[in-house]
C-alpha cells in the first residue's frame, strides 16, 4: 500500500512539474508576441495631447470668428481669395483635429467639441458668404442665364 501511495505522489508531483514548465513556456511565448506586436506598433511619441490638438482648432476657429467679427463690421457682399483660402485651411486643420480626437478616444462631444458644420452655424456672415462663393463656383457657366430668361430673377 505504500508503494501504491508513493507511485501516485510521485505521479502528482510530475504532473505539477509540467505544469509549471507548460505555463512558464507559455508565459515566455506570449510576451515574445507582445514584444513584436510593440514594434509593428507606431510609437506614441507621434501622438499629440488632446490639449495640443484642441488648442490647434481653437486657434483656426479664433481666425474665423476675427473674420466674422471684420464682416459684421463691413457689411460686405462677398470674399475675397485670400478669405476664402483662410477658411478652406481652417475647414481642413478643424476636420483633421476632429478626425485625430476621434481616432484617438478623446472626443468629447456636444456641448464641448463641435463638429466643422457647427462652427460654421456659428458664424452666420461667414457661413453665408462662404456657401454663396463655394456654389458660384461650382455652378455651371450657363446656369447664371437661366434664372434671368424664365424670368425668376430677384432683381
Amino acid at each position: 500500500m505504500e508503494n501504491f501511495l508513493l507511485i501516485i505522489i510521485v505521479f502528482l508531483i510530475l504532473i505539477l512539474m509540467s505544469f509549471i514548465l507548460f505555463y512558464f513556456y507559455t508565459q515566455q511565448s506570449l510576451r515574445d508576441i507582445s514584444n513584436r506586436l510593440n514594434t509593428l506598433q507606431p510609437s506614441d511619441a507621434n501622438k499629440r495631447s488632446p490639449e495640443t490638438i484642441r488648442r490647434e482648432r481653437a486657434y483656426c476657429h479664433d481666425q474665423l470668428v476675427v473674420l466674422e467679427a471684420e464682416l459684421s463690421t463691413s457689411k460686405r457682399e462677398s470674399l475675397t481669395t485670400e478669405e476664402l483660402e483662410s477658411i478652406d485651411r481652417a475647414r481642413k486643420t478643424i476636420k483633421a483635429c476632429i478626425e485625430e480626437l476621434k481616432h484617438s478616444g478623446d472626443w468629447i462631444g456636444l456641448p464641448f467639441d463641435f463638429e466643422w458644420t457647427e462652427m460654421l452655424a456659428r458664424l452666420p456672415n461667414v457661413n453665408t458668404l462662404y456657401r454663396n462663393a463655394e456654389q458660384q463656383a461650382t455652378a455651371p457657366e450657363g446656369a447664371e442665364a437661366v434664372p434671368s430668361a424664365l424670368g425668376l430673377d430677384k432683381r
